[in-house]
């Protein structure tokens, strides 16, 4: 695992193995700004690293504004499906208002895509199935 992003508030992680996958590592609430630079610079790596696979550890990810929610939806679900990604693993974040963001917007973006989407309880379950040959 290669760290390529690095924030106070995210890292961002390259697994090479049958197929390149990002992961996102959340370390607090992020600012709306600070998060949109950050997914733009995640969409960046994909299109870099022709990344097949996403996965995204939220445990300390705190509640993100409707607005960004759904712009990052839009930018980096159909942008990862149109790239040829496959999946998408979640561990699902301790903040309930988070939490109920990020499942209502995964339940209404990835039916739109080619993606296979999963949440998981631990980072190793999600990782375990995001790196799984595809």
């Amino acid at each position: 695992m290669q760290t390529l992003y690095s924030t106070p508030y995210l890292h961002i992680y390259l697994h090479q193995t049958t197929h390149p996958t990002l992961e996102l590592h959340w370390l607090d609430f992020v600012p709306s700004a600070d998060f949109r630079l950050a997914m733009e610079e995640l969409m960046r790596l994909a299109r870099q690293y022709s990344a097949q696979a996403l996965i995204a550890d939220n445990r300390l990810l705190r509640a993100l504004r409707q607005a960004d929610l759904q712009w990052s939806g839009d930018l980096v679900f159909r942008g990862l499906s149109e790239l040829g990604g496959r999946r998408f693993a979640a561990v699902e974040s301790l903040d309930a208002m988070n939490r109920m963001g990020v499942t209502a917007l995964v339940a209404n973006v990835i039916p739109n895509t080619n993606l296979a989407s999963q949440f998981f309880p631990t980072i190793e379950q999600a990782r375990a199935w995001a790196l799984a040959p595809l």
